[in-house]
């Protein structure tokens, strides 16, 4: 089992010694079921018929974040970045983030947890 995210969010400029804060305003969870698939034909026809599924997840995703109540406020022009990602030339999409994960959750250790608190809060 395979799940794939896709997060929308809008940041939050950080104080002084605190960096930049993601805060999402929309999680989309996709669940995928891996599967060993005998021969070529069998993976180019399921390949094909996931390809629609997902097409398919993307547009109704699509359609539900259009509407007005999922959407964040128009930001000012200086915090156009806040909440769209500017760094492309002709269209501006939300920020996003797309993940995934292979297996159940895990527990980080003290040791992994307090290594990423050092590494967000000295990243800025």
């Amino acid at each position: 089992m395979v799940q794939i995210s896709l997060e929308f969010y809008q940041k939050k400029r950080g104080h002084w010694l605190l960096p930049t804060e993601s805060i999402p305003w929309e999680v989309w969870n996709i669940k995928v079921n891996v599967v060993t698939l005998p021969n070529e034909h069998e993976r180019q026809k399921y390949r094909e018929s996931l390809g629609d599924m997902l097409a398919e997840k993307v547009m109704a995703v699509a359609a539900s974040i259009n509407r007005h109540e999922y959407v964040p406020k128009m930001p000012s022009q200086p915090d156009l970045d806040l909440v769209f990602d500017t760094s492309y030339e002709d269209v501006q999409p939300y920020n996003f983030k797309v993940g995934y994960q292979t297996s159940g959750p895990s527990n980080p250790s003290v040791g992994t947890t307090v290594r990423k608190l050092l590494k967000d809060t000295l990243a800025f």
